[in-house]
C-alpha cells in the first residue's frame, strides 16, 4: 500500500506546473540578450573560456536572472531579477574579478557609463 502511494504522489508531482519555480531559474543563451537590462562591453575576451568566467562569476549573484557573452562583439548581456539593480561599479568589480576588463556599460533607459583609464 506504500508503494502505490508513494507512486501515485510521484506521479503527480511529475505532472504539477512549474510555473511558480521559473522566478529562480537561471537563464542561459541568447534570449538573454532580448530582454538583457545591462550590455557591458568587455575587453580581453579570447575563447569559449572566457565566456564560460564570465556568466559563473555574474550568475552567483542574486540580482542576476540571466547572462550571455557574444565573443564576437565582445559583450556581455545581463537580465536581473525584477526589482533589482546592479551599480556601474560592481559591474565593472566583477568583470576585474573575472579577469577581464569593462570598456563601456549601458543600461536598458539608454544611459551609458565609461569606466576610467587606469593610470
Amino acid at each position: 500500500m506504500r508503494l502505490l502511494i508513494t507512486l501515485i504522489t510521484a506521479a503527480t508531482l511529475s505532472l504539477a506546473p512549474t510555473a511558480g519555480f521559473a522566478k529562480d531559474k537561471k537563464m542561459n543563451g541568447p534570449e538573454v540578450v532580448e530582454m538583457a537590462d545591462i550590455s557591458v562591453g568587455l575587453s580581453g575576451l579570447v575563447c569559449d573560456f572566457c565566456s564560460i568566467a564570465l556568466n559563473k562569476t555574474f550568475k552567483k549573484r542574486d540580482e542576476v536572472r540571466g547572462t550571455y557573452v557574444d565573443l564576437d562583439t565582445k559583450l556581455l548581456s545581463v537580465a536581473l531579477n525584477e526589482g533589482e539593480t546592479l551599480a556601474n561599479e560592481e559591474i565593472v568589480k566583477l568583470v576585474k574579478k573575472a579577469g577581464y576588463s569593462t570598456t563601456k556599460i549601458t543600461r536598458k533607459d539608454g544611459s551609458e557609463f565609461i569606466p576610467p583609464a587606469k593610470s
